[in-house]
Protein backbone atom coordinates (compact mmCIF):
# COMPACT_ATOMS: atom_id res chain seq x y z
CA UNK A 1 0.00 0.00 0.00
CA UNK A 2 1.51 3.96 -1.13
CA UNK A 3 1.39 6.43 2.41
CA UNK A 4 -1.59 8.90 2.29
CA UNK A 5 -1.31 11.92 0.09
CA UNK A 6 -1.54 13.65 3.78
CA UNK A 7 1.64 12.05 5.11
CA UNK A 8 3.42 13.07 1.71
CA UNK A 9 3.17 16.52 2.50
CA UNK A 10 4.05 16.29 5.47
CA UNK A 11 6.90 14.69 5.28
CA UNK A 12 8.41 17.41 1.63
CA UNK A 13 7.20 20.34 4.59
CA UNK A 14 9.77 18.68 7.13
CA UNK A 15 12.47 17.55 4.62
CA UNK A 16 12.37 21.12 3.17
CA UNK A 17 12.78 22.60 6.92
CA UNK A 18 8.92 24.08 7.09
CA UNK A 19 7.96 21.94 9.49
CA UNK A 20 4.48 21.31 9.97
CA UNK A 21 1.85 24.06 11.63
CA UNK A 22 -1.29 23.36 13.50
CA UNK A 23 -4.24 24.60 11.21
CA UNK A 24 -5.63 28.21 12.42
CA UNK A 25 -8.32 27.30 15.22
CA UNK A 26 -11.95 27.80 13.80
CA UNK A 27 -13.40 30.17 16.62
CA UNK A 28 -12.53 33.16 18.16
CA UNK A 29 -12.04 32.69 21.70
CA UNK A 30 -9.46 29.28 20.19
CA UNK A 31 -7.84 31.86 18.49
CA UNK A 32 -6.75 34.40 20.87
CA UNK A 33 -6.43 32.03 23.28
CA UNK A 34 -3.90 30.41 21.28
CA UNK A 35 -2.45 33.68 20.46
CA UNK A 36 -2.09 35.21 23.82
CA UNK A 37 -0.20 31.67 25.28
CA UNK A 38 2.22 31.87 21.86
CA UNK A 39 3.20 35.60 22.99
CA UNK A 40 4.13 34.56 26.60
CA UNK A 41 5.96 31.93 25.24
CA UNK A 42 7.68 34.00 23.38
CA UNK A 43 6.65 31.70 20.07
CA UNK A 44 6.76 34.08 17.32
CA UNK A 45 6.62 31.06 15.04
CA UNK A 46 3.54 29.80 16.31
CA UNK A 47 2.15 33.69 16.41
CA UNK A 48 2.81 34.18 12.86
CA UNK A 49 0.11 31.11 11.80
CA UNK A 50 -2.12 33.37 14.12
CA UNK A 51 -1.45 36.60 12.52
CA UNK A 52 -2.93 37.94 9.40
CA UNK A 53 -5.91 39.29 7.13
CA UNK A 54 -8.56 38.02 4.59
CA UNK A 55 -6.18 36.67 2.67
CA UNK A 56 -5.01 34.21 5.18
CA UNK A 57 -2.06 33.91 7.77
CA UNK A 58 0.45 36.64 7.70
CA UNK A 59 3.21 33.78 6.91
CA UNK A 60 1.66 32.55 3.71
CA UNK A 61 1.95 36.42 1.94
CA UNK A 62 4.02 37.72 4.17
CA UNK A 63 8.56 39.08 3.64
CA UNK A 64 9.69 36.51 6.61
CA UNK A 65 12.27 39.06 8.19
CA UNK A 66 9.67 41.97 8.12
CA UNK A 67 6.98 39.72 9.78
CA UNK A 68 9.44 38.45 12.07
CA UNK A 69 10.32 41.82 13.07
CA UNK A 70 7.21 42.73 13.74
CA UNK A 71 6.10 40.32 15.99
CA UNK A 72 9.08 40.89 18.04
CA UNK A 73 7.66 44.17 18.78
CA UNK A 74 3.89 42.92 19.27
CA UNK A 75 5.48 40.41 21.59
CA UNK A 76 7.24 42.83 23.80
CA UNK A 77 4.26 44.78 23.70
CA UNK A 78 1.82 42.78 24.27
CA UNK A 79 4.19 40.54 27.21
CA UNK A 80 2.21 39.28 30.13
CA UNK A 81 1.96 37.22 33.47
CA UNK A 82 -1.61 36.75 32.80
CA UNK A 83 -4.60 38.12 30.99
CA UNK A 84 -8.49 38.12 31.01
CA UNK A 85 -11.21 39.40 28.41
CA UNK A 86 -12.95 42.07 29.26
CA UNK A 87 -15.68 42.69 26.77
CA UNK A 88 -16.20 40.47 23.28
CA UNK A 89 -16.45 39.69 20.75
CA UNK A 90 -17.84 42.39 19.97
CA UNK A 91 -18.96 43.61 15.97
CA UNK A 92 -17.23 46.41 14.48
CA UNK A 93 -19.24 49.04 12.20
CA UNK A 94 -19.38 48.47 9.25
CA UNK A 95 -16.77 45.28 9.38
CA UNK A 96 -18.53 42.00 8.86
CA UNK A 97 -15.85 40.05 9.32
CA UNK A 98 -14.35 41.90 12.23
CA UNK A 99 -14.49 40.93 15.77
CA UNK A 100 -13.11 43.28 18.64
CA UNK A 101 -12.06 41.70 22.07
CA UNK A 102 -10.79 43.94 24.99
CA UNK A 103 -7.96 42.04 26.92
CA UNK A 104 -6.59 43.22 30.37
CA UNK A 105 -2.64 42.62 30.07
CA UNK A 106 -1.62 41.77 33.79
CA UNK A 107 2.19 42.61 33.47
CA UNK A 108 5.24 41.49 35.41
CA UNK A 109 5.77 44.78 36.84
CA UNK A 110 2.23 44.61 38.16
CA UNK A 111 0.24 47.15 35.58
CA UNK A 112 -2.86 46.34 33.90
CA UNK A 113 -3.20 47.41 30.46
CA UNK A 114 -6.33 46.94 28.31
CA UNK A 115 -5.75 46.34 24.79
CA UNK A 116 -8.75 45.59 21.99
CA UNK A 117 -7.35 43.02 19.97
CA UNK A 118 -9.27 42.52 16.15
CA UNK A 119 -9.86 39.50 14.78
CA UNK A 120 -10.84 38.55 11.16
CA UNK A 121 -12.58 35.90 9.37
CA UNK A 122 -9.83 34.61 6.80
CA UNK A 123 -11.66 33.42 3.71
CA UNK A 124 -10.63 30.07 4.94
CA UNK A 125 -13.34 30.67 7.56
CA UNK A 126 -10.38 30.29 10.47
CA UNK A 127 -9.93 33.65 12.84
CA UNK A 128 -6.94 35.11 13.04
CA UNK A 129 -5.70 37.91 14.77
CA UNK A 130 -5.27 41.32 12.46
CA UNK A 131 -5.16 44.27 14.72
CA UNK A 132 -3.49 44.67 17.92
CA UNK A 133 -4.41 48.51 18.94
CA UNK A 134 -0.92 48.52 20.71
CA UNK A 135 -1.13 52.31 21.45
CA UNK A 136 -3.50 51.12 24.50
CA UNK A 137 -0.78 48.89 25.49
CA UNK A 138 1.95 51.37 26.84
CA UNK A 139 5.37 51.51 26.71
CA UNK A 140 5.88 48.25 28.20
CA UNK A 141 9.38 49.77 29.39
CA UNK A 142 7.73 52.54 31.31
CA UNK A 143 5.97 50.51 33.83
CA UNK A 144 2.52 51.97 35.45
CA UNK A 145 1.02 54.69 34.40
CA UNK A 146 0.82 57.33 36.70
Amino acid sequence: MSPRPAVLVALCCLACGKGVQAPAPQSLQQTLAQFMTAVKANDLDRMKHLWGSERGPASGYMDAEYLHRSLTVVQIYLNHTDYRILDGPLPVDGKDRLRTFKVELQRPSGCHQVVPIDLVRANSGSWLINDIHLEAAGNPAKGCKS
